[in-house]
């Protein structure tokens, strides 16, 4: 830690936390075996130790909203297991979630590239621990795309809400410049984590663009993780987008909607709000409501229909 004087001083957690109580201000430098072992050790036994059979390293993707496990993949507990698990030695275990735990905390995570030694290769964080930063799966964003008549690429028109800011990078996502963008986690880009000259966009950009030029490899990006605020917003608009393509089956001359079954799902996605929170009375919350207001108000009118 810095001290006032302009040198650096080495001082115990229990000591710091003194002078953050008494109003100091300061600069902290440390490294990942800093970190207390009250705060790792609690975390390495919630991932636990890595399947020796394997089984359960890669669980299968579920595509059913209603799933408890619906969009697991994205998660930051599936980037902790991705830490832990893909290691060669279990000693680098604790290690990479000391490291894990400490770059989650980077604003941009181009921050973090640690360039390259005399034979090229990266200097930086290992594999193991950008995957537990980065989604190697792709989100669906269907949700929240417009409506269309085509039914394979028109949406709900969901807003993004907690989702709008969410960080993604890509090697190249400018279409007019030569070459296709890959995730930081492709094979095309030697799986080495994000760099400098990446390129960092939100998920904002994802919908609203459509001149990307993709690899087909690995989608052309990697998505920062998502909060279990994120994540709890990601599966309630899966599954109300999921009702909605239900009415408009059913405005197909396929049935009317079971009311019974959907007009609950309604209310209990009209109730969600941040875990914890009582209350919630941002744009966000407004334009939620009114999203949900929507399919019911479409629910009913196939029901009467």
């Amino acid at each position: 830690m810095f001290s006032p004087d302009g040198g650096v001083e080495v001082l115990p957690v229990t000591a710091i936390e003194k002078r953050l109580a008494d109003g100091w201000q300061g600069v902290i430098v440390a490294g990942v075996s800093d970190l207390p072992a009250k705060v790792i050790e609690p975390w390495c036994e919630e991932v636990g130790p890595r399947p020796a059979s394997g089984e359960g390293m890669w669980p299968e993707r579920v595509g059913e909203p209603q799933d408890p496990r619906f969009g697991w993949e994205l998660s930051l507990a599936d980037g902790a297991r991705m830490a832990a698990w893909t290691v060669y030695e279990d000693r680098n275990r604790e290690r990479n979630l000391r490291l894990l735990a400490m770059a989650r905390g980077v604003p941009d995570l181009r921050a973090l590239d640690g360039g390259r030694d005399g034979d090229g290769h990266t200097r930086g964080l290992p594999l193991a621990v950008w995957q537990g930063l980065l989604a190697g799966a792709l989100p669906d964003l269907q949700p929240f795309r417009k409506p269309s008549a085509d039914r394979w690429r028109g949406g709900s028109g969901i807003p993004l809400g907690p989702l709008s800011d969410v960080q993604v990078y890509a090697s190249n996502a400018d279409p007019r410049y030569e070459g296709k963008g890959h995730s930081p986690l492709c094979r095309h880009t030697r799986e080495r984590g994000v760099v400098d000259d990446d390129d960092l966009l939100t998920v904002t950009d994802l919908v609203v663009r459509d001149d990307f030029d993709w690899c087909s490899k690995c989608g052309g990006y990697a998505m920062r993780r998502l909060t279990d605020l994120q994540l709890s917003y990601y599966r309630a608009a899966h599954r109300l987008h999921d009702i909605a393509e239900q009415l408009d089956s059913t405005r197909g001359g396929y049935g009317r909607p079971d009311l019974d079954v959907v007009g609950p799902r309604l209310s209990e996605l009209a109730q969600w709000r941040p875990t914890g929170e009582k209350h919630w009375y941002s744009q966000d919350a407004q334009e939620w409501r009114a999203a949900v207001s929507e399919v019911r108000r479409k629910a009913e009118s196939a029901g009467r229909g």
